[in-house]
């Protein structure tokens, strides 16, 4: 059953990567890489059968409502570029949803990125959608910069296939590579400034 589900789920995160990469953000500088996944049947089950804090199942119709059975993601190198890409993809796509998500503390470095969830446009959807039961509505999107993603996606690697809890320490040692991921953005970002204020400056020597 959930083979076939699959097939749809692919074929529909092959269309809406095609369309992201080749229309929406054509032409577009500083992407690196637009790349979409369909949620395989084991992560689908871990997520659908997840408890929230009081122990009821946080999604009551999993295969409708879990949202990022199709997710996707856009990797930027700077910082800046993250709204750009974000408001080519608000005017694309119909937003059922957007959350910067980072850390609130000042003094807090952990996992960074720009999520949204959009509606799935119908010109998008695979042949045989019409046919699959308990369809999703949306896709999951989120929006990086390459930085963000080399601390995120070893982190996840980490924290995910543990068989033991981390520690203290090991937590620290994952902040500290999370604060210097942070410093390699912020230092692209100044010199970026750096580089336009003395080409203006340079502009009105002349």
């Amino acid at each position: 059953m959930f083979a076939r589900r699959y097939l749809l789920l692919q074929r529909l995160a092959e269309n809406v990567e095609a369309h992201v990469r080749d229309v929406v953000l054509r032409g577009v500088d500083h992407v690196d890489r637009v790349y979409f996944r369909a949620k395989d049947a084991k992560s689908f089950a871990k997520k659908a059968h997840a408890l929230d804090e009081t122990g009821t199942r946080k999604y009551e119709l999993p295969f409708e409502d879990i949202e990022d059975q199709v997710a996707g993601r856009v990797l930027v190198f700077f910082r800046r570029d993250i709204d750009v890409i974000s408001d080519k993809l608000n005017v694309a796509f119909n937003r059922a949803e957007q959350v910067r998500k980072q850390p609130l503390r000042h003094d807090a470095f952990a996992y960074e990125s720009q999520h949204f969830v959009f509606i799935i446009p119908p010109h998008l959807v695979p042949p045989g959608w019409a046919g699959l039961d308990a369809k999703p509505t949306t896709f999951e999107m989120q929006v990086r910069t390459l930085f963000m993603h080399a601390w995120a996606e070893p982190e996840h690697d980490i924290s995910y296939k543990a068989k033991v809890e981390l520690t203290h320490e090991e937590r620290r040692k994952l902040a500290w590579a999370a604060s210097s991921a942070w410093g390699g953005d912020a230092i692209f970002e100044q010199v970026l400034d750096s580089l336009a204020e003395r080409t203006e400056s340079s502009r009105g020597e002349k």
